[in-house]
């Protein structure tokens, strides 16, 4: 299954867009600009598109999956106790999660 979790993964990153942003989520960004934060801006947009496939891939597998922001790994198999985590792959995103989950052992979902 966690293939399967993979290509939803990569499916709903090819989704995304600036149009799928939420106003508050495009608000805090264009904020961000007109203070020159341009690095806050775009650690936005990344954040958001992250939520973006954590949504659609959970729409499409929470009958099967627990899905859960709150329980250090974001989907966990019931039935085999897989933990997954999906993960943008830029490098700043790989060294953040792997200092949050250092006791953790999970398949990270790359998009």
């Amino acid at each position: 299954m966690g293939d399967e979790l993979q290509e939803a993964v990569t499916r709903a990153a090819r989704e995304w867009g600036p149009d799928k942003l939420s106003d508050g989520e495009r608000d805090a960004i264009d904020k961000a600009l007109k203070e020159g934060r341009y690095w806050l801006a775009r650690l936005l947009e990344r954040e958001a598109r992250g939520r973006f496939v954590e949504r659609r891939v959970s729409d499409q597998f929470k009958h099967l999956y627990d899905f859960s922001r709150n329980k250090g790994v974001d989907v966990i198999d019931p039935k085999t106790g897989c933990r997954y985590e999906i993960l943008s792959g830029t490098a700043s995103n790989l060294a953040r999660h792997g200092r949050r989950l250092s006791g953790e052992v999970f398949r990270m979902l790359t998009f």
